[in-house]
């Protein structure tokens, strides 16, 4: 018998090659199933089902076992507040979890099960205390409302050893200033939607080649 994946690692590889995880956040259990399609189709290799989407965890279900064989792509689950919410995303099979909060209790769950593990964090006290608890990145959120890249530059100044996620809802075309201030990876959502398919393939491509850093 073979040796189990270590998928924690594996997801960890693709956050490092692919750096935006596609964030599914909608009223609409249709339009999110949409989405999540479109993020899978074009390349982007973890997809972020949030709690607050009608039937995340049938989402999930669902994108798993379309999945023709193990990640990549990963499908993990967002907004995971709380030790309830931990345990049905992984009872859903999510391989990786992210919470908006800094949450010891979704800590845990998430080591038990060997998800990979993104707490969210904003304050220089609160990200020591994201990685201390085992977050593999510490989602920094909401970065626009507090200034943006110049306020993640200035965090990373005394905390440049913990690697951050950007967060909080910004431009495709704001990707390279929060790379340069310090982003190892992106959260984003609706903003990789162009007003059609070839729409959305050009702009989760031009998307990729700024997280990588191979445009500007």
């Amino acid at each position: 018998m073979s040796e189990p994946r270590d998928t924690r690692a594996l997801v960890a590889r693709s956050l490092a090659e692919t750096p935006i995880v596609g964030v599914v956040r909608t009223s609409s259990s249709g339009e999110a199933r949409r989405q999540a399609e479109l993020f899978l189709a074009n390349g982007i290799e973890l997809i972020e089902v949030t709690f607050s989407v009608p039937g995340a965890l049938d989402l999930v279900g669902e994108l798993l076992a379309g999945r023709p064989e193990a990640g990549p792509p990963w499908v993990g689950m967002g907004t995971v507040t709380d030790l309830s919410r931990a345990e049905a995303a992984v009872e859903s099979g999510a391989e990786f979890l992210v919470s908006p909060n800094v949450s010891s209790v979704v800590s845990a769950v998430a080591r038990r099960a060997g998800a990979y593990l993104v707490l969210g964090a904003l304050t220089c006290t609160e990200i020591v205390e994201a990685r201390d608890l085992g977050a593999d990145i510490v989602k920094v959120y909401p970065l626009p409302p507090v200034g943006g890249a110049a306020y993640l530059a200035a965090i990373r100044g005394p905390l440049d050893d913990i690697p951050m996620l950007a967060a909080g809802g910004f431009s495709v075309e704001e990707i390279p200033a929060y790379r340069a201030a310090g982003a190892s990876a992106f959260g984003i959502g609706t903003p990789l939607l162009g007003n059609d398919e070839q729409g959305t393939q050009q702009t989760i491509a031009r998307a990729l080649r700024l997280a990588r850093g191979q445009e500007s």
